[in-house]
């Protein structure tokens, strides 16, 4: 089984990374259960499954975090072959403590403050987000994509291509890349 996990601060485009990898794959982006309440515009089953607590033993969960005060979690039958996830610091350390056997493939994304508080994520939760982001510098990311005001999405697009290119289970497939320039004769 193999994973690729995507985490960043929140209104850095994690999920637009995560459906635009996937549209590009057609790997399956993995749906959390959550605790906590719908917000305005998300999908039940599409952006988490909205429960009203987590009854589920730990041996059959593939990850599980708590953040603002409500719990996160995924089930390890939501993996079949390759799946991608969007999950928090935290949640991606109890990932690999508790799953050696699953191939992880990380990839975080990064956005300034000031392109997130443009993207409308409150400056409270910005704030929140600090503390949980110390924990990036334990985990050591396969990738990065620094997604700031100046990325528009077709320039996020190519860089999640460049990213799922460079992912070593796909790049062995791939033909090599000639960086020689062609030439051209008469």
């Amino acid at each position: 089984m193999k994973l690729i996990t995507i985490t960043g601060p929140s209104g850095a485009g994690k999920d637009t990374v995560a459906k635009m990898m996937s549209k590009m794959t057609d790997w399956p982006v993995i749906c959390s259960y959550t605790t906590r309440p719908r917000r305005f515009g998300e999908v039940a089953g599409e952006d988490h499954y909205f429960v009203d607590k987590c009854d589920v033993p730990r041996e059959k969960m593939l990850a599980y975090t708590q953040y603002g005060g409500y719990e996160y979690w995924t089930m390890v039958d939501q993996i079949k072959d390759i799946a991608i996830y969007v999950i928090d610091e935290a949640g991606l350390v109890d990932l690999k403590k508790h799953h050696p056997e699953i191939t992880v493939y990380s990839i975080y994304v990064f956005s300034p403050a000031v392109t997130r508080l443009t993207r409308d994520v409150k400056l409270s939760r910005i704030l929140r987000d600090e503390e949980r982001l110390k924990l990036t510098a334990d985990n050591d990311y396969d990738y990065c994509i620094y997604n700031d005001f100046c990325m528009n999405l077709k320039n996020l697009c190519f860089e999640v291509a460049r990213c799922v290119c460079h992912m070593p289970f796909v790049k062995e497939h791939l033909d090599p890349y000639d960086p020689k320039p062609p030439h051209f004769t008469d």
